[in-house]
């Protein structure tokens, strides 16, 4: 039997309205004379005022520069610095957290949310105004939005690659009729309901890679140690790249940080995952905690977050009961988001025509043609990033994948625990994008950076391969490569090679 029922409903969401909404113990707040801000108790709030000015913060906010700063502190300080919406986009570039931010100017009110939109913002144009809330399901359930009954959107839901991909979602429009999704790098306007995107604005500064290496290592250690003063924190902990970097930059507080790994259906004791963690754990004589699968779920537990998300049926769901049962109160260190800044996807060919139907296939989600159309509406707010320099798959993993895909498991596991991953961070992101790369991924970049915080965290492989999965990786890489150069080749000695493809961009 799961307690105070009432208080998971709906936990750490809010909603914007033109009347307040939630339960008895909810927090309610006047934006202006329409708009009514209802929050759940476990979603901390913050205000800010000046004399033409207010910001509101739902979430926290994280300053690798301070760590020792409270959500109060950060959110005082920017508020101090800026005396317009652009200078305020300015001065939260190099915060972390997982959070909110509304900007009262007049009666102007601009909406934007942390840099992967970790913090999810779903939106509506009512007759009585523009409706927010943390979920599409929760929005609906509010304003009596009905389910969009488009035959295309039926099929894709029903489609094996929608299933097999978890729910991996195109494009921002939802499975209700006028619901949409803020995606990352956008803003809401609250008095016309339209999404503006706000970054990227200008091309990256190209950095070397001693500079990025020592500017993003602060910026991980800073981070970690910021969270780690407000809360008891927990890191998982496997064999790749993303946790081992998350690793050292805990050096200096590895005593406070519980590390661990989560059993599930398809991660046993004796595969790499946890395997490779367990002796690294034990070189650096630290504690390593493995948690087995929880052999059921709860019903109630799961009816009352299906009310809360769109819940998804996967191995790893049962985590989030783990969460339940034994770590509230803790803050759980995440590694997503990460690979935004490795860019670990295929990008070998860059001057590839990126469509909707090349994105579909890329996303493996088939030929569905509201898939096809939704990354189509989607390339035309991107088809400036030539000028800001930075590959188009770079821009799609930021905001449709890890946008859309990444944030769900936060928001499912919200019922549980809250989640914290220093990679939403818009400076950090774009320090390690701003190194130059013609070919493969940055994880030189995480292996510089591992040596400068922590360098024994390298005692045990990285994501290592099988003889035979070696070979078969190695070709590929070497025919992939050979592609990418070759291409090359020809262009510059066809003249194709532009002075403006010179600048060898990200």
């Amino acid at each position: 039997m799961i307690p105070n029922t009432e208080r998971l409903v709906y936990r750490r969401q809010f909603i914007i309205g033109t009347r307040y909404v939630g339960m008895d113990d909810w927090q309610r707040i006047a934006l202006d004379d329409r708009l009514c801000l209802s929050v759940h108790p476990d979603l901390q709030v913050v205000q800010s005022s000046r004399q033409n000015s207010q910001l509101t913060l739902l979430g926290y906010l994280i300053d690798p520069e301070h760590p020792e700063w409270s959500n109060e502190e950060i959110l005082h300080e920017i508020h101090q610095q800026c005396s317009s919406f652009e200078q305020l986009l300015e001065g939260v570039e190099h915060c972390g957290g997982r959070w909110i931010l509304l900007y009262k100017s007049g009666k102007k009110i601009k909406l934007f949310h942390d840099p992967c939109g970790m913090r999810q913002v779903f939106y509506s144009v009512q007759p009585d105004g523009v409706w927010c809330a943390s979920q599409a399901v929760t929005l609906a359930a509010y304003t009596d939005a009905k389910v969009d009954e488009n035959e295309d959107l039926r099929r894709f839901l029903q489609s094996k690659p929608f299933q097999s991909e978890e729910n991996l979602w195109p494009g921002d429009n939802t499975s209700f009729v006028g619901i949409k999704h803020l995606i990352p790098n956008h803003y809401l306007d609250m008095q016309s309901g339209k999404a503006e995107r706000f970054w990227p604005v200008a091309k990256l500064q190209l950095l070397a890679a001693e500079e990025a290496v020592s500017l993003a290592s602060r910026m991980l250690i800073g981070s970690i140690e910021a969270i780690a003063r407000r809360s008891e924190v927990m890191l998982p902990v496997t064999a790749g790249w993303d946790s081992r970097i998350l690793l050292a930059a805990s050096r200096k507080i590895s005593s406070q940080v519980y590390y661990y790994i989560s059993l599930h259906p398809g991660l046993e004791e004796d595969s790499t995952d946890v395997a490779i963690p367990s002796r690294l754990l034990s070189r650096l004589d630290l504690a390593f905690h493995i948690h087995p699968t929880p052999k059921q779920m709860d019903e109630q537990f799961v009816r009352i977050n299906r009310q809360n998300v769109q819940m998804r049926d996967l191995a790893k769901t049962r985590i989030i009961y783990q969460h339940y049962l034994h770590s509230q109160g803790k803050v759980n260190i995440s590694g997503n988001y990460s690979e935004i800044a490795r860019e670990a996807y295929y990008d070998y060919h860059p001057n590839r025509e990126v469509t909707g139907a090349f994105l579909a296939r890329y996303s493996k989600l088939g030929k569905n043609p509201y898939v096809i159309n939704s990354f189509d509406a989607w390339l035309k707010g991107i088809k400036d990033h030539e000028k800001w320099g930075i590959n188009p798959l770079t821009i799609f993993e930021w905001e449709q994948t890890y946008g859309n895909w990444g944030a769900i498991y936060s928001a499912e596991q919200d019922i549980a625990i809250e989640e914290f991953s220093p990679f939403n961070n818009r400076k950090l992101l774009s320090t390690l994008l701003s190194v130059k790369k013609n070919f493969g991924t940055r994880n030189f970049l995480y292996r510089k950076m591992i040596r400068q915080m922590w360098p024994e965290a390298l005692l045990e492989p990285i994501n290592p391969l099988s003889g035979p999965s070696f070979l078969k990786n190695a070709g590929k890489e070497v025919l992939r490569g050979g592609l990418y150069y070759g291409y090359q080749a020809l262009k510059k000695s066809s003249g194709l090679l532009t002075s403006k493809r010179k600048e060898e961009t990200t």
